[in-house]
């Protein structure tokens, strides 16, 4: 069976590429700044970096960033975007070009939640999912996957895209939507969006 996570790339293979370029490797998609716990980064040659506490450690494509059950973390995109860690999350770091488009930053999120918010105006953002994708550009929402891999996007503000190969729905601000397999999104409810991020506000507690 094919993974479902093909879904917003199949129209446009012909233009559209993940790199896996010397030149993007060189240069850093962002950093790390924060980790409650430890943040492990997973180079794509093997080699583990680690963050504890404050910090400022370079974050690559293909890089896989991972956080055990007792830990969170921030990372800072160069391009304006601010992701967080929930405990227990993991996701590789990827992009995507399109032909005279700015570049597509992608996480492939393999299993937890993340936060996120884009700044400075609207950016070409992606959370890939073993079952959906949420694709937004000037937004701030929280994505959790479950253990099945069933999919649970809050939109906190703004508009998201959250698609599955049967179809994409967009999810407004205060709602919210379930991507599971084999099936389209579930139509987006009402919901206290600002209670699905009360988990990450300990990472944004400046230190005493």
């Amino acid at each position: 069976m094919k993974k479902q996570v093909i879904i917003l790339a199949a129209t446009a293979l012909c233009a559209i590429g993940l790199s896996t370029s010397a030149n993007a490797q060189n240069a850093p998609v962002g950093n790390a700044t924060n980790a409650i716990g430890e943040l492990v980064i997973v180079r794509t040659d093997g080699v583990q970096q680690r963050l504890q506490g404050k910090g400022n450690v370079p974050l690559y494509e293909g890089d896989v960033v991972k956080t055990d059950s007792s830990s969170q973390a921030m990372i800072e995109f160069v391009d304006g975007v601010t992701v967080a860690l929930n405990e227990n999350t993991s996701f590789k770091l990827l992009s995507r070009w399109e032909k005279d488009m700015p570049v597509v930053r992608i996480l492939r999120l393999k299993q937890g939640e993340v936060w996120a918010k884009t700044n400075g105006g609207p950016k070409r953002f992606e959370v890939e999912t073993p079952v959906a994708t949420a694709a937004v550009k000037e937004t701030e929402f929280n994505l959790k996957v479950q253990d099945d891999g069933q999919s649970i996007l809050t939109v906190i503000e703004g508009v998201v895209s959250f698609g599955t190969p049967f179809g994409t729905c967009p999810i407004r601000t205060d709602t919210i939507s379930y991507g599971v397999r084999g099936k389209k999104c579930t139509k987006p409810a009402a919901t206290d969006a600002k209670a699905a991020k009360s988990w990450m506000e300990a990472l944004r507690t400046p230190v005493k």
